[in-house]
């Protein structure tokens, strides 16, 4: 499951690169500019949204590197995501873009920090309610679901 998760993960990142340095990205997913009622209704917050989806995907691969690295990495490549669209015609860096970016960022580490937490609390009740199982086969999957991140010593790294 982490193999496809990771594949969608940088799927998705090549995808929103393309659409964030493209001069006119419905041309690039086929819609020519046009757009669905949903679509306009959702075009001022494409950045928090994308940015978003990235983080939760990002977060939720098991990448062997600490969360708190992926996601200055998400940052920074918000940064120059915005600063590297400048030189694309009909395109602009924003610094409210840029918030957008960051926000949606926030959101979905919030997200997946919650998800964590909510995992460790399911796997620590699941273990008062089974004192019959070993507690190292317990021990190590509350490990495993707690830890992540290859080398941390909780969520974060």
């Amino acid at each position: 499951m982490q193999g496809v998760i990771r594949a969608t993960s940088i799927a998705y990142l090549v995808l929103m690169t393309l659409l964030l340095f493209t001069a006119d990205p419905t041309r690039l997913i086929g819609l020519h500019g046009r757009l669905l009622p949903l679509m306009r209704l959702l075009m001022p917050w494409a950045h928090l949204l994308g940015f978003l989806t990235l983080a939760a995907l990002a977060l939720s691969v098991r990448w062997p590197a600490p969360r708190w690295s992926v996601v200055l990495m998400l940052v920074l490549y918000a940064g120059m995501t915005e600063i590297a669209q400048g030189f694309v015609p009909k395109r602009t860096g924003e610094w409210k873009d840029w918030f957008m970016d960051l926000a949606g960022i926030a959101v979905g580490t919030a997200i997946c920090w919650t998800a964590a937490l909510l995992t460790g609390a399911i796997v620590k009740a699941r273990r008062r309610r089974c004192p019959a199982t070993p507690s190292d086969q317990w021990e190590v999957l509350q490990k495993v679901m707690s830890r992540p991140a290859a080398g941390g010593e909780s969520w974060w790294g």
